[in-house]
């Protein structure tokens, strides 16, 4: 059955699915450490093989920055958590610690699922989700080594009893080319799982080489869909369909995940920022009146240059900021709520409307703009007009 989200499913969506695809699910990115080096793993730069902590797209200081996290979930009015990484059972404890602090902040009905490697997994990590408050363990085999495939036993007792009380899926990509071994992968783990998701294989930065060397191309110009990836998970639907029509199973599309899941988070989140000068558009992002520091307007090596600032010469830039806004607040009665200065990216923020008026009085030592952003923490622009 096609869903209204873009994918596809054959009986029932796992719980954390049913959260993800309206966009309520907070994302943990626990660490970006992970004992394996899948050649699809799209992964970026910036997190890939690195400890480092995000909330969303918000950085957490560290472990102990629990404000952050708290403070994401809120603001992107989230019904639950999805832990990802990396591998988040490389650091189980600060999975653990994250776990019961959502849970104790949010309450029970707080649903949280964790994504994490075959590898990974032994008793006592097992034991400690649980005891966390885990509600949902998504696993990843390895399609092309079935070593590990045996680790499955470590959720049930001897007499065949589920031993914990997370629900257990298993989630992998849909691979072109490797049909006899996904089956025979799901015809291992099937009946001793909840769910199998399937995602569509996708191409990014960090993965292109080794999956163009490998013949794999996107499906076409707009998409990082690989081609094939869709058509042999619809394969594997009717294969599974067939051999096991009581079985869950959701296939996932770039689609869902960008146009859908992303988007409809981001819309939350934007209504619930949202300031007095914001118009929110229809795809859920900002357009907003900003006015630069000659030495910060944005060009193509605009985030380089904001991570390389001095402490000093950030103070400077955000003092002459300060100093603008009280001398445009005073002089044109400008409301104190329409115009503020963004101390994480060090421009004036306002109405557009307030911006073109502005534009002729406040150059050349200061650069007018209408800009067009997502609404998440790190306010990526998706288009700047320069006025």
């Amino acid at each position: 059955m096609k869903t209204r989200y873009h994918s596809w499913k054959l009986n029932e969506l796992a719980d954390g699915c049913k959260q993800c695809v309206l966009g309520r699910k907070l994302v943990v990115f626990v660490t970006g450490i992970c004992p394996k080096d899948c050649f699809y793993c799209p992964l970026s730069e910036q997190k890939k093989n690195k400890d480092v902590i995000f909330a969303n797209e918000r950085p957490l200081k560290d472990e102990n920055d629990v404000k952050s996290l708290v403070d994401e979930a809120v603001i992107s009015k989230s019904w639950g958590a999805g832990f990802t990484g990396g591998d988040p059972l490389v650091k189980i404890e600060r999975t653990c610690k994250f776990i019961k602090i959502l849970k104790k902040r949010f309450g029970k009905k707080f649903h949280i699922h964790l994504y994490t490697i075959l590898e990974s997994l032994n008793s006592e990590r097992l034991k400690k989700l649980e005891d966390a408050g885990l509600d949902e363990l998504r696993l990843h085999p390895d399609i092309f080594d079935d070593k590990d495939w045996v680790k499955i036993d470590l959720l049930y007792a001897k007499n065949g009893i589920r031993k914990y009380g997370y629900d257990i899926g298993v989630e992998i990509p849909s691979i072109p080319g490797y049909e006899k071994d996904t089956k025979r992968l799901i015809d291992h783990f099937i009946d001793k799982i909840d769910f199998i998701n399937l995602n569509e294989l996708e191409i990014s930065d960090t993965n292109s080489c080794e999956l163009q060397d490998m013949d794999f191309h996107t499906k076409d110009n707009v998409s990082y869909g690989v081609k094939g990836s869709q058509e042999m998970a619809l394969k594997l639907l009717r294969y599974i369909e067939k051999k096991y029509p009581n079985a869950n199973v959701h296939y996932c599309t770039c689609r869902l995940k960008d146009g859908v899941q992303l988007k409809e988070r981001l819309r939350l989140r934007a209504k619930n920022s949202k300031k007095r000068f914001d118009i929110i558009t229809e795809d859920g992002t900002f357009l907003r009146g900003t006015i630069y520091d000659k030495r910060l307007s944005p060009s193509f090596s605009y985030i380089k240059i904001l991570k390389n600032l001095t402490a000093k010469e950030r103070s400077d830039i955000l003092s002459d900021l300060k100093k603008l806004r009280n001398e445009l607040i005073s002089r044109y009665d400008i409301p104190k709520d329409m115009i503020e200065v963004d101390e994480l990216k060090p421009r004036i923020l306002t109405n557009v409307g307030i911006a073109k008026n502005l534009a002729k009085v406040i150059k050349p030592d200061f650069i007018p703009a209408i800009v067009e952003q997502y609404p998440s923490y790190d306010q990526m622009e998706v288009d700047v007009e320069f006025l």
